[in-house]
């Protein structure tokens, strides 16, 4: 299973990512809530049957004066208190990519590599409110009188994804076996990253097979925060990021 923002997330893998511990320039103040600092945590495990090298890369999360948030953060990401205490997971690649990071918000992709039948790769992706520690869920920040607009403006990018990418390669198409059909529905909505340039990224998984993951669409659903602003129920933390 692959979503579009993998193809992101595995480049800042291969070229090594933030080397150092990161509080971005895009923080919002202390009146929104400051960028949270950044730590990797790195560990190198040797040649086994899966792998040569297996690399381990995570982000500790530390949000000043909050011991609590920064707690909740980390068990969400899955990240221990000391590069000691990382683990393979049963993966032979694991690395991390920090898109927004202040007014209160953090976003990271957790980029995974895999090895069954064949060599595999996901992403997931999380926004959090770090003046809470809670994740974001992506449907609850839009108001529910506007998700069937939004819906339609969604489809309508994936829509023109799917038809020009059929009409680019058209090889990928075996008679009637089209896997360029699907939709985009408010269900997707749960799943959404912000960029550092506040653009929302609406992360929408094509699920080709794996023979055809070449065949999938490139790019991804997007709108820019301040264009997806109308949608925003007015509680939205994603709000604070608006300028």
């Amino acid at each position: 299973m692959r979503t579009q923002m993998i193809a992101m997330s595995m480049v800042v893998a291969a070229c090594g990512g933030p080397a150092a511990p990161a509080t971005p320039t895009n923080s919002g103040g202390a009146g929104a809530g400051a960028a949270a600092t950044v730590t990797p945590l790195e560990r190198v495990f040797p040649p086994s049957e899966e792998a040569d090298e297996i690399k381990v890369r995570v982000p500790r999360i530390e949000v000043a004066g909050n011991p609590t948030a920064s707690a909740a953060i980390n068990t969400a990401l899955g990240v221990p208190a000391t590069a000691d205490e990382l683990t393979t997971g049963g993966e032979v690649g694991l690395d991390y990519t920090i898109g927004y990071n202040g007014d209160g918000l953090l976003a990271v992709i957790m980029g995974h590599e895999t090895m069954g039948a064949y060599p595999d790769s996901y992403a997931e992706h999380f926004v959090f409110d770090t003046t809470t520690g809670a994740r974001l869920d992506g449907a609850a920040q839009f108001r529910p009188e506007a998700t069937a607009e939004l819906v339609a403006r969604l489809d309508g990018q994936l829509q023109a994804a799917l038809t020009k990418t059929r009409a680019e390669r058209p090889d990928c198409v075996d008679g009637d076996d089209d896997p360029y059909q699907g939709q985009y529905t408010a269900d997707h909505l749960r799943h959404l990253y912000l960029t550092a340039d506040r653009t929302l990224v609406f992360v929408y998984d094509y699920d080709f097979p794996h023979v055809i993951q070449a065949c999938e669409p490139d790019g991804e659903l997007t709108l820019p925060l301040a264009e997806a602003a109308t949608y925003l129920r007015a509680d939205s933390p994603l709000r604070r990021a608006l300028r």
